[in-house]
């Protein structure tokens, strides 16, 4: 039996995406926080009139979101809640309770709603939590800057997650363009319909990687865990453009201290899109939490560096995956990805009878190529996509927009047959299964999310009274 060659690369990659959320849980949480935009925001909520606009923060925006070491616990997701509301209008108080006292009407929120000292927390047990930070515009900063609350603190605080973002973003350059451009051609998408989030460059990947060796090595020992947005600050200075985990991460464990600024005999990490900021205030009132940073960088260093002198590949891979908190199978070689939680395994009536789907009028005489992609919006006309349509279920009451792709030479019209299936279509009478336009001036066309069950558009293009291209069933699979 061949002896299996030990790739560092390849196997801090598989740990890396092993503690990625996945999509299905990551689009549930995407639809959960535009419902709860869409609760605050109804014509009777009392903040309508502050034009309520939720939108990610954190690790969830910058891709760098990992699982927990303790599944049970759950993906943390945050999002700021921004009402439109001076701060002299209003107060610290005032401003949370309002968010959570419209949450607590809600018969979908109210029993899953948790105060906590600066947000509420939609917990989604097994899944994972949103937390919803309260929050108004920060006018002495501008743009994006923001306020939020504190229940420890008299004084308002400042964020600016956008502009952090931003920031992150702009450090992987090039590397992160690559990175996006090949997920939208895996994908059969356009760039711009891949949201940066749902990215994974080495420079997020390696954050991924010191945030979850930091929960393994402090897991014990709170008190002195390093906070992440610091590892995610002194990371993205430290980068500079590397094209693989292992080199990224060596290079950001050795220079990460460099970036570590020393102002008036404080320590300081400075917020780059709000430069008065400092991430490292609690190290200058407990300088041990300083020397045990500087110490765990030292402690991934030997640990990744000692995969060298192991007996074999699949020591190597045992002593790897144990630094990294990682279970590992019966051989100790595999890395186990990260699981769906069962309540996110949402039950989708299989097909069933399509005797009702009606057969083209056209003579079909195929000469061309067509396919078709989709993406799920929020609601019909949208221009934000919120993720590319797959073979994983969506929820409903959301919106789809196909688009027809043909190499077939204009002028021609593309038709679309929509074709339901499952008892809910038949007992609403909305079977369908015939034939439609595309929307005016485009060769797409808009549907919505009404009925469990497993459904299908497919695109025809039609060029002389001939259908000379059509695309296959592309199907759509809705939740019960």
């Amino acid at each position: 039996m061949a002896i299996s060659l030990f790739d560092l690369n390849r196997e801090l990659q598989n740990i890396a995406e092993s503690l990625d959320i996945p999509p299905q849980a990551a689009e549930h949480a995407v639809s959960t926080y535009d419902e709860v935009a869409e609760w605050l925001g109804q014509e009777d909520s009392p903040l309508r009139e502050y034009s309520p606009t939720i939108y990610p923060q954190g690790s969830f925006r910058l891709g760098t979101i990992i699982s927990p070491i303790d599944p049970r616990a759950g993906f943390d997701v945050d999002v700021v809640c921004r009402l439109e509301i001076p701060k002299e209008q209003t107060t610290q108080s005032d401003l949370k309770n309002s968010v959570g006292d419209r949450l607590a009407e809600s018969e979908d929120f109210h029993y899953l709603l948790e105060e906590r000292r600066r947000c509420w927390t939609l917990n989604y047990p097994n899944q994972f939590h949103l937390d919803v930070l309260p929050a108004i515009p920060d006018y002495g900063l501008g743009g994006d800057g923001i306020l939020i609350t504190d229940t420890e603190l008299r004084l308002w605080q400042f964020s600016n997650p956008i502009g952090y973002s931003g920031w992150f973003f702009g450090r992987m350059g090039q590397v992160l363009a690559e990175a996006r451009a090949a997920m939208a051609k895996s994908a059969g998408v356009t760039i711009e319909e891949i949201p940066e989030w749902r990215v994974r460059t080495p420079l997020q990947r390696a954050v991924q990687l010191l945030k979850r060796h930091r929960d393994a090595h402090f897991k014990h020992d709170d008190e002195r865990r390093p906070v992440s947005i610091i590892i995610t600050t002194l990371a993205a200075r430290a980068y500079d453009g590397e094209r693989d985990i292992e080199s990224a991460l060596i290079k950001l464990v050795h220079e990460m201290p460099e970036y570590i600024e020393s102002r008036n005999g404080k320590w300081w990490v400075a917020n780059p899109a709000h430069p008065d900021e400092n991430f490292a205030d609690k190290w200058n009132e407990s300088p041990e939490r300083r020397r045990a940073f500087l110490a765990w960088l030292q402690r991934v260093f030997s640990d990744v560096g000692m995969t060298t002198f192991a007996k074999s590949a699949r020591e190597r891979r045992q002593n790897l995956a144990e630094s990294f908190g990682m279970q590992r199978d019966a051989d100790g070689i595999a890395i186990a990805k990260a699981k769906l939680p069962a309540t996110l395994q949402e039950y989708v009536p299989a097909i069933d009878s399509i005797g009702h789907a009606q057969k083209p009028s056209w003579p079909v005489r195929e000469l061309y190529k067509c396919t078709v992609r989709g993406n799920v919006y929020r609601k019909r006309g949208g221009t934000r996509s919120l993720w590319p349509l797959s073979d994983r279920p969506v929820p409903k009451g959301y919106a789809l927009r196909f688009q027809a792709d043909t190499n077939a030479r204009p002028p021609y019209n593309v038709h679309w047959q929509v074709t339901n299936t499952g008892n809910e279509a038949r007992e609403a009478r909305q079977l369908r299964g015939d034939f439609y336009t595309s929307d005016s001036g485009s060769k797409g066309r808009w549907e919505t999310t009404q009925y469990a069950g497993t459904h299908w558009v497919e695109a025809f293009v039609v060029k002389d009274g001939v259908c000379v291209a059509r695309s296959g069933r592309r199907f759509v699979k809705i939740k019960a």
